[in-house]
């Protein structure tokens, strides 16, 4: 019953069944009845009507809890005439917290659903996961090939090259599947099965014909060289056959939600130490945070869509990528030449 109320909130409430709104000025009439159902409920096996005379509190200490209200994180300050109480509740405490954000706002309810999961089993509940490639690879054989289902602005390309570097397996063989690149496909594996090369097999939902016959072709190959990695990046669609789906080790690239896990996520796959070590410059590490920083701003604004950017583009890792190259080249080029950075151009 508490869960059911707290996805529910007041939304089962008539409006013009119940009385006016008497913080009109300042509360919505949708906050208003999550309010009043929020009197109502009673909560936990002892059905404690714990916010029972929360209307009543709210009139009588209208300033403070407007203040509360109108703050920009409210989930982390004290609940007017409830933050005691809350307290001395060990068991119902950070479940009542987190339901009237929900209730009376609900912008905030993620990050108050964020607070409670730490605050009852442990911050590495909430900690945004990533994968290092390299494990991947270690999990990986020359029969059980390496699937990334993408999302939007999702490229593991970079990633895998990197890694191919450091194993001595670069370049990798990519094919970028659609019309007529079966054949090409086909050779490449081939080829790959003798030299223990790497291939990687992009946007292979546009070749659901050949990833047909790809599974026989990896379990009736007799001899493939134990270097051999196959890796493959496709979009979901459920015409992707079920026996490949089954052997490969399945990998989801999805957007990190917030800027500090999108920044977690660029220093824990793109921005390696070779990167930070690259140039011997004091500045060289901050540019590169600053640029790292950036582009989770800019993949943050995506989720609220033509407000975010009139103009839909993914901002994917080859976007950052190409941002850190240039802006390499470009210190390099005034510590060769013997000129200060042109913070104009690394402003562009």
């Amino acid at each position: 019953a508490d869960v059911s109320i707290f996805l529910k909130a007041g939304s089962a409430l008539d409006i013009k069944a119940e009385k006016a709104n008497v913080f009109h000025k300042w509360l919505s009439e949708k906050v208003w009845l999550n309010v009043l159902q929020l009197s109502r409920h009673s909560f936990g096996p002892d059905q404690n009507n714990f916010f029972r005379e929360i209307v009543e509190n709210i009139q009588r200490n209208e300033p403070a809890w407007k203040r509360w209200f109108d703050e920009n994180e409210p989930e982390s300050i004290p609940i007017p005439d409830y933050e005691d109480r809350i307290g001395n509740e060990r068991t119902l405490g950070p479940f009542l917290r987190m339901t009237i954000v929900r209730f009376m706002r609900e912008d905030r309810t993620g990050i108050a659903c964020d607070k409670f999961i730490e605050t009852s089993l442990d911050s590495r509940f909430t900690a945004p996961v990533t994968d290092a490639i390299s494990e991947i690879y270690d999990e990986s054989d020359p029969r059980k090939p390496v699937l990334y289902l993408l999302s939007a602005g999702s490229d593991p390309t970079l990633m895998i090259d990197e890694l191919a570097k450091k194993k001595r397996r670069f370049p990798t063989d990519k094919v970028s599947m659609g019309e007529g690149q079966e054949k090409v496909a086909r050779e490449k594996n081939t080829a790959a099965f003798i030299t223990g090369g790497w291939v990687i097999l992009q946007n292979s939902h546009l070749g659901i014909g050949y990833m047909c016959e790809l599974e026989s072709v990896l379990l009736k190959t007799p001899e493939i060289d134990p270097e051999f990695r196959l890796w493959i990046t496709c979009e979901i669609t459920p015409e992707f056959p079920i026996g490949l789906l089954q052997m490969a080790i399945k990998v989801t690239l999805e957007p990190p939600a917030g800027l500090k896990a999108g920044l977690f996520r660029t220093y824990t796959t793109m921005v390696t130490q070779d990167v930070l070590d690259k140039v011997d410059l004091d500045k060289w590490r901050t540019l590169v945070y600053v640029q790292s920083f950036l582009h989770s701003v800019v993949q943050e604004r995506r989720k609220f869509g033509p407000i975010g950017w009139c103009v839909p583009y993914e901002y994917n890792n080859s976007d950052l990528d190409a941002c850190l190259l240039f802006l390499e080249k470009h210190v390099l080029t005034t510590l060769f030449v013997g000129t200060p950075i042109s913070w104009d151009t690394v402003w562009y």
